[in-house]
């Protein structure tokens, strides 16, 4: 594709170079994230950002187009501090849907949708995912940090039971080695939950548990006065370059296996 994938997002490209690319390949990564509170140590734009990078170094190893990324999530917890713009979830699955739905009539075959948002964005983007899969017999897979990189994060994490949340070891560690001068961990602040059968935070504890949504009220009083839960003081860079290089390896590989899935799309039309 020669010059043309100096350009990796869609959105630079002309519909005359998207053509070109579709007979020859017929894969895309979509960016999705949030604009949301990350403590007083990390960027409102954290989630965004690194599915963003993710995918533009994913793109760059395997030479594939990246769409306009999503910059919103569903973050009504976060809405306890000031920055945070969170949508509704009917509102994120109708977003990813018609944006799948487009692609997809123009040819676009094979679609991985990276979401840097963890399990808040997962169950919007997982009815969109499968509506669409159904509906048109394209490939469509929704790949998260957080379980794409769950081996690579069971070996580095340092934090106790609690320790990894929201702005923590893993998230801020990541962000030291991808965006660096966006961080100042000189004003990370720890924030162990308190133990309370069946509500456990900490994915990596094992424990029964239950889901119980957040209010602004009782997620403001858990997490003040920074945001945070978890343990942010024990990241470092070399932890984040462990984990990046992981992800992304992990991303390339399922580029190449998406490549190769057998794909017959159904006849659509576009959103109207």
């Amino acid at each position: 594709m020669g010059d043309i994938m100096e350009k990796l997002y869609l959105h630079e490209w002309t519909w005359a170079e998207v053509r070109d690319y579709l007979k020859k390949d017929s894969v895309i990564i979509l960016p999705f994230g949030s604009t949301e509170q990350h403590g007083l140590h990390l960027p409102l734009g954290n989630d965004a950002l690194v599915a963003i990078r993710l995918a533009e170094d994913a793109a760059r190893a395997t030479q594939t187009i990246v769409a306009p990324p999503c910059w919103y999530g569903w973050s009504p917890h976060h809405m306890a501090y000031p920055g945070t713009i969170s949508i509704i979830p009917e509102t994120l699955t109708r977003v990813l849907y018609e944006v799948l739905r487009s692609l997809i009539y123009h040819g676009f075959k094979r679609l991985i949708v990276i979401n840097g948002h963890r399990m808040a964005n997962l169950p919007p983007l997982q009815i969109a995912a499968s509506r669409i899969r159904n509906e048109t017999g394209a490939y469509v897979t929704i790949a998260d940090p957080f379980f794409i990189g769950d081996t690579v994060s069971r070996k580095i994490r340092e934090s106790p039971p609690g320790g990894i949340g929201h702005a923590e070891e893993l998230e801020t560690s990541h962000m030291m080695y991808i965006f660096p001068e966006l961080v100042n961990i000189k004003k990370a602040v720890k924030n162990l939950p308190k133990k309370k059968k069946f509500h456990v935070a900490d994915p990596y504890v094992e424990a029964d548990r239950t889901f119980t949504p957040s209010t602004l009220e009782s997620f403001r009083h858990a997490t003040k006065p920074s945001g945070v839960t978890g343990d942010p003081t024990l990241s470092t860079r070399e932890k984040g370059k462990c984990l990046h290089k992981a992800l992304v390896d992990n991303l390339v590989e399922l580029v190449k296996m998406a490549r190769k899935e057998k794909v017959t799309l159904k006849p659509i039309t576009p959103c109207f």
